[in-house]
């Protein structure tokens, strides 16, 4: 009897352990894929969106809107997402000032939108918590 006891109490620790480490460990994944994703995003901003909006994200005034702390992308998530991934025409309002320029589609992946978004939500001042995925990106359309 003691002897199942002594079994049964080691069992117990060792499965404690075990989960216990399991679940620490997860939060630095996510993380890290997290990073990896802004790591894609600022390249991928590199390539496509700095001749417009700047390396700083500053834009420029009246022409190609800010991204850096700008109340459009703060406020309307899902209508940047469409801007990156299917281009946008016709008015918005940044910051209190109006642009009325194309943005051709780029052309890119669900996975390119939802790592050009993780970036830019981080980016310069912005500290916008969303945390965009491909399968989040591929579920809004036009």
């Amino acid at each position: 009897m003691k002897i199942k006891l002594i079994i049964g109490a080691v069992w117990l620790v060792i499965g404690y352990s075990f989960f216990n480490t399991s679940v620490k460990t997860l939060e630095p994944v996510k993380q890290d894929k997290f990073k990896e994703s802004i790591k894609r995003g600022k390249s991928i901003y590199k390539m496509f969106c700095t001749s417009c909006h700047l390396p700083n994200g500053q834009g420029i005034k009246k022409i190609y809107p800010p991204l850096d702390n700008a109340d459009y992308l703060i406020n309307k998530q899902k209508e940047s997402v469409k801007a990156v991934k299917y281009g946008l025409s016709g008015k918005i309002v940044v910051n209190g000032i109006t642009y009325n320029n194309a943005m051709a589609p780029m052309g890119l992946s669900d996975q390119e939108v939802a790592d050009v978004m993780n970036y830019i939500n981080t980016a310069w001042s912005n500290t916008i918590e969303k945390r965009y995925t491909k399968t989040e990106v591929s579920k809004i359309s036009k």
